[in-house]
């Protein structure tokens, strides 16, 4: 991967929230039904692709849509720059998980 010369505008500060949209596309997911995963900070000082677990939460369920907000970048005051958001997960595998 190449990287960029200046990282001002690499993310800093970032939250990453999952819901369960399920199949209907058409209804707009409330924000309501949304959970923080994770929240961290990208660290310039260290590689590149960096990872960060999710928090154990009970309760927080199926998820198949995600989101990545950020809360700040190093330094860049017009653009936040990403070149690639990895998310892996597993297949549910308790029948109860799917039906909520």
């Amino acid at each position: 991967m190449a990287v960029a010369y200046d990282k001002s505008s690499a993310p800093k500060n970032c939250r990453v929230y999952g819901w369960h949209e399920g199949y209907d596309t058409d209804v707009a997911v409330e924000t309501r039904k949304m959970f923080l995963l994770v929240e961290f900070s990208y660290d310039l000082e260290k590689s590149n692709a960096q990872t960060f677990n999710v928090l154990d939460l009970v309760g927080s369920g199926l998820v198949d849509t995600v989101r990545l907000d950020f809360t700040s970048n190093h330094g860049s005051p017009s653009h936040t720059c990403i070149y690639e958001l990895w998310v892996h997960g597993h297949e549910p595998t308790s029948v109860s998980m799917l039906t909520t």
